[in-house]
């Protein structure tokens, strides 16, 4: 996982730099199968707790905001495909990113027994670094608990901020591979500015400006500490993951960052 992008991204630069396209296209593909190869060598090297382990971790990051989005859900199932794992271990995992979201789930005692059998410590720890930036990375608002618990498991495993801010940078090109639109259309773009009240001709600015107040309004964690029920918060989570996904939207089409 930690190099799971490095074919895709060395294949498209070499296309780049022939200024052709079709290159590029080629590249790229012929990287993702590099990749997958790279995988299925780098998963049989793993310690034998690391998938259980390092699911019920994806699970505790993708609840330290308070809920988990169905982005979360969809790269936790991505992994389960990048290792390669049967229909029985897709469920063994999957039941472990669920105990994950539990309270009583300790990240402490899980990243020493993952430690405690890798014999090689720190390129373990970078797996699995690997598989859960994008956990952190797919929102825009990602909060101060998803980065405390990433760090703490860089701390477990020796990785300092220069190391992870390379494997940050190696995981943003994944990211819109992931992002759904649920616009797709011939009025998408509408449907965005829709989402985000405003009209058509909005500028970048107002784009921005409309996203961070939407954000602001409906984020779960303005709820937390009320009494709000399930159904309220529930309704939060929705429209925060509408608005996010049509400001990327719009952000795409524009080429704004």
């Amino acid at each position: 996982m930690a190099l799971n992008y490095l074919g895709k991204l060395a294949g498209g630069l070499a296309g780049l730099v022939s200024g052709k396209w079709p290159l590029v296209i080629v590249g790229v593909l012929l990287g993702h199968q590099f990749d997958r190869g790279f995988a299925r060598y780098a998963s049989a090297r793993l310690p034998a707790n690391f998938v259980p382990i390092a699911f019920a971790i994806m699970g505790h990051l993708a609840k330290a905001d308070g809920y988990v989005s169905e982005d979360e859900i969809r790269l936790a199932r991505k992994a389960m495909h990048t290792l390669d794992l049967d229909g029985e271990a897709t469920r063994d995992a999957m039941a472990q990113f669920n105990r994950g979201k539990q309270p009583d789930f300790s990240l402490g005692e899980a990243l020493e027994a993952l430690r405690g059998s890798a014999k090689a410590p720190h390129a373990t720890g970078r797996q699995l670094v690997a598989m859960l930036l994008p956990l952190v990375l797919i929102k825009d608002d990602a909060g101060a608990g998803e980065r405390r618990v990433l760090w703490s498991v860089c701390q477990a495993f020796d990785i300092g901020r220069v190391e992870l801010a390379q494997l940050e940078a190696a995981s943003r090109i994944e990211i819109h591979r992931v992002r759904p639109d649920h616009t797709a259309g011939v009025d998408a773009a509408g449907q965005a500015f829709e989402a985000l009240e405003l009209a058509p001709d909005a500028s970048d600015r107002e784009i921005k400006k409309a996203y961070r107040r939407l954000m602001n309004r409906y984020h779960p964690d303005k709820l937390a500490g009320s009494d709000a029920s399930e159904e309220t918060v529930a309704q939060a989570a929705r429209k925060t993951r509408e608005v996010r996904e049509a400001y990327e939207l719009l952000r795409q089409r524009r080429g704004f960052r």
